[in-house]
């Protein structure tokens, strides 16, 4: 027995322990979220020539051993990819479907006892008790009271509505932060794992890190994802496209910034740039989301990922009104809803206002508008001058109604008589009549369809969302299989090298002793 053996006894030897090594360091990081199985490679070390076989050219080789090629971990690029798309998907249903329940809260107002259909209903049956005795004080103070109530009641939905934009506002501020964050980590990561890895060793710790924050990214926006061979091919970095740009490449991040989606509105788009001030809105940037408004996000669009998108599609980028046209509104959960509410207030606004002008009111006057623009402007409605809209953030109850008398203002006498209930039958049916621009719904019942119409798109998100956890969890469970520890095979594992390093240890004993005997039990010939 030559000295080799004792070398590939000990190579064995060390094969083993590193075998347990990496065993133990799978089941002591069995439980740690993200963390990716390693399994130890291994190969022939090297081969003695023997002299020439006698068959040919062929060499007779004796092997020296084994050796560790490498410590890998045990990945699978297409699920890992496939749990990040479904991740995307997932969290842009995720953060549209939240958006929508408060946007349901509020516009529902569950936790109301009186509500705005309550009101809307009410306002009708004031007119039509006046209707019944138009000269009544109560009646008539009363119908004033209802539009009091009404005005309140649709303005504070209004209110809500805006106040829970500015929440997203916020909410896209901060994910913002936490993608450029992630990427700068991941930068810096690239950085250490190529530096530890120059040697040929493997940072597979830090290579979990930087994988579990790309799971992370994938949640916020859509990613396409390049491991790069650096070098002589022994390590890799990580470069990361969102829709063809740059966001991380050979180390170099690109920032995204934040733009005023225009001057009226303090909303924000995120966009590529390297300020770290909020842009003005038309200042030159390229936008993450050029076409927003206009894009198709069909529950069969493949384009419905990222929860910052989802974020941005609940929120809108304006306050609706009744005068925006599609393309201003387009996706946009919110403002749809602001929308839809404004043109009802507008349709009773306007409906009041012509009733209450067409007559005399009780002192003989021409009866004057039930509600009147805060800014004053008189005349015709200009869709170009918001001071002339009516618009539920430009309008109030007229101050002269309020003025004590003022139900004499009324102008409900067709022909001045004090018992002429003329306009006031016809308004009472008017408010039952369907109306174009309420969709073919009435007055009575156009709140009831907006609530209904958006708890519809709500269940929809809900259902897809449902389905896209699905997803998830089966893309998530199929890289377990790949990439997670099972503690049954780990100590299989253990079992297999304990034995593998006990028989190579016993190998070295043995030669040990031989050689012991060799060098100390025998002597020199003749002594």
């Amino acid at each position: 027995m030559s000295m080799s053996s004792l070398g590939t006894a000990l190579s064995g030897l060390r094969a083993a322990q590193a075998g347990l090594s990496v065993t133990g360091h799978n089941v002591s990081n069995s439980n740690v979220m993200g963390y990716t199985r390693q399994q130890g490679i291994q190969q022939d070390f090297s081969y003695l020539n023997r002299g020439s076989s006698a068959v040919g050219s062929l060499k007779m080789q004796v092997g020296i051993g084994t050796n560790v090629a490498q410590i890998r971990q045990v990945r699978n690029k297409f699920y890992d990819a496939t749990y990040r798309e479904e991740t995307s998907f997932g969290s842009y249903y995720s953060r549209k479907y939240t958006a929508g329940e408060e946007i349901n809260i509020i516009i529902g107002e569950l936790q109301s006892e009186y509500k705005a259909q309550d009101v809307i209903t009410d306002v009708w049956n004031s007119i039509n008790e006046m209707s019944k005795n138009p000269a009544a004080i109560e009646t008539r103070s009363g119908f004033i009271q209802s539009c009091v109530t009404l005005l309140d009641k649709m303005q504070d939905i209004n209110k809500s509505l805006f106040e829970y934009q500015l929440n997203l506002n916020e909410q896209v501020k901060r994910e913002v932060d936490s993608i450029n964050n992630i990427v700068s980590q991941i930068a810096d990561l690239n950085q250490e794992i190529e530096t530890i890895e120059a040697d040929g060793s493997r940072a597979n710790d830090l290579r979990d890190v930087r994988n579990n924050l790309l799971d992370e990214l994938s949640g916020y926006i859509d990613i396409e994802i390049k491991e790069t061979p650096i070098g002589n091919g022994q390590t890799s970095r990580v470069d990361i496209l969102f829709q063809g740009n740059e966001l991380l490449s050979g180390n170099i991040q690109q920032k995204i910034g934040l733009r005023y989606c225009n001057g009226d509105f303090p909303f924000v788009e995120p966009v590529f740039t390297g300020s770290d001030e909020i842009l003005s809105a038309g200042e030159p940037a390229t936008p993450l989301y050029p076409n927003l408004a206009s894009e198709d996000l069909g529950t069969n669009s493949s384009s419905t990922k990222g929860s910052l998108k989802g974020l941005l599609v609940a929120r809108g980028e304006v306050i609706g009104n009744y005068v925006m046209d599609d393309a201003q509104i387009g996706n946009f959960s919110i403002p749809n809803v602001q929308k839809k509410i404004d043109t009802l207030v507008h349709e009773i606004v306007t409906m009041l206002n012509e009733a209450s002008t067409r007559g005399m009111g009780l002192d003989g006057q021409a009866g004057v508008p039930v509600f009147v623009r805060k800014s004053g402007a008189q005349g015709n409605e200009n869709p170009n001058d918001y001071g002339t809209l009516f618009t539920l953030n430009n309008i109030q109850i007229n101050p002269e109604l309020l003025e004590t008398d003022g139900y004499n203002r009324l102008g409900f006498s067709l022909n001045g008589d004090k018992d002429d209930n003329t306009i006031l039958m016809e308004l009472v049916k008017d408010w039952k009549e369907p109306i174009d621009s309420l969709e073919g719904s009435s007055i009575d019942g156009y709140y009831k369809k907006i609530i209904t119409d958006f708890a519809v798109k709500v269940q929809e998100d809900r259902e897809k969302l449902e389905s896209k956890i699905g997803s998830i969890d089966l893309a998530q469970n199929k890289r377990l299989t790949i990439s997670g520890v099972s503690l049954d095979e780990e100590l299989s594992n253990m079992l297999k090298f304990q034995h593998a390093y006990n028989s190579a240890a016993k190998m070295v004993n043995v030669i040990d002793g031989m050689m012991d005997k060799i060098i100390n039990g025998t002597g020199r010939v003749g002594l």
